[in-house]
């Protein structure tokens, strides 16, 4: 679903990602780990299409996310298939939740109202917000405004969904509510990459585990290896730390 191969992107002196290759098989659950700073973020929105890396290539199914291509509705497809969840949710605060849902399928997928009213409903029900639809983001709590960004882009029917530390931004007591709605997508087969500080999480639900450092990966497993076993010495100071 996903190959990257040998990416590297810098903004100004700074490698923020240093010669990274990465396989993602369909149903995979990829948790990228590491101290802030070390390219986890970088790297899923190289990922996204949302950074142009200087060097390497991004595949998507099989296709090059190519951002500077003359085939534009190429390139739409391709970002289509991958719904992105940021940090800070991205809400459309002028929207109540219901439309902050409908608005993409609408615009950009041409679905009819009635229809992207339907599977809003239906995805709302399933992250537990029902009975928010016509609520606006000021009147939801963190949690809350992080399952439906999650719903949102979900709307969009996407093959892949990148997490960039979606609960970094949480009071601890509403992570447990955003990480089960996550948990569910993994249960449900959903291929995911999420950069992510809950390790209780990459242990649980990972497939493998990606530690970065400096920009590099430094360390890839699975988690059971990754955390009872690590080889390299920055990711054993950097769980001495965590765990």
């Amino acid at each position: 679903m996903i190959s990257l191969k040998h990416v590297s992107k810098s903004f100004g002196p700074l490698k923020a990602v240093d010669d990274a290759s990465l396989e993602v098989k369909k149903g995979e659950i990829i948790c990228l780990i590491g101290p802030s700073g070390s390219g986890k973020s970088t790297l899923l929105r190289c990922i996204a299409g949302l950074e142009d890396p200087e060097e390497g290539e991004v595949w998507i199914d099989g296709e090059r996310l190519d951002l500077h291509s003359k085939d534009q509705k190429k390139l739409e497809k391709l970002r289509i298939k991958m719904g992105f969840v940021f940090q800070h949710f991205n809400l459309f605060p002028h929207m109540t939740v219901l439309e902050n849902l409908t608005l993409a399928p609408i615009q950009v997928l041409g679905m009819d109202k009635a229809a992207a009213e339907q599977r809003a409903m239906e995805l709302l029900a399933r992250v537990g917000l029902a009975d928010k639809r016509d609520a606006y983001p000021s009147k939801l709590s963190g949690g809350q405004k992080q399952r439906v960004a999650i719903a949102r882009s979900l709307c969009m029917d996407p093959e892949i969904m990148l997490f960039d530390e979606p609960t970094s931004a949480l009071d601890p007591e509403m992570v447990g509510e955003v990480l089960d709605v996550m948990k569910e997508l993994a249960k449900a087969g959903m291929t995911m990459v999420l950069v992510t500080h809950e390790m209780g999480f990459a242990r649980e639900v990972a497939t493998r585990v990606i530690f970065l450092a400096d920009g590099k990966m430094l360390e890839e497993n699975t988690p059971a290896e990754l955390f009872a076993n690590p080889q390299n010495p920055r990711l054993k100071d950097f769980l001495s730390k965590v765990l």
